[in-house]
């Protein structure tokens, strides 16, 4: 397996902007199975101001079935307020058995990259 976890260049860029600025933006958490984030990078270039921003690959969780042993990835996708329905869409095509977790606003997910201080 050689994919690897990483945060692209846009989530620094968008930590040092102020809040008024990057407050416009959803981030959508989405676990696939590694082979599959690749589709789900090509699905989110169809998408206006979507993309990637953090990518984790994830231990097992699960009791030994066959969908748990290829490796996982949770994704954490940027989007602006207006495309969630579109950047949904666009998943669920790409990759049918992927799983939509929660939605967060831009500073909820800097604070738990540890990328911005609690402070008001």
């Amino acid at each position: 397996m050689a994919y690897a976890a990483y945060r692209d260049h846009e989530v620094l860029e968008f930590a040092g902007r102020k809040p008024r600025q990057s407050a416009c933006f959803l981030v959508l958490h989405v676990t696939v199975s590694c082979a599959d984030a690749w589709r789900v990078r090509q699905a989110l270039a169809g998408c206006a101001g979507a993309g990637v921003a953090r990518c984790e690959p994830l231990l097992h969780e699960r009791g030994p079935t066959v969908e748990s042993v290829a490796p996982r990835a949770r994704l954490a996708i940027r989007l602006p307020r207006s495309g969630y329905l579109e950047v949904v869409r666009a998943v669920l095509r790409a990759v049918p058995s992927g799983e939509i977790g929660c939605v967060m606003n831009w500073r909820e997910h800097l604070r738990r990259c540890a990328l911005e201080s609690d402070r008001p």
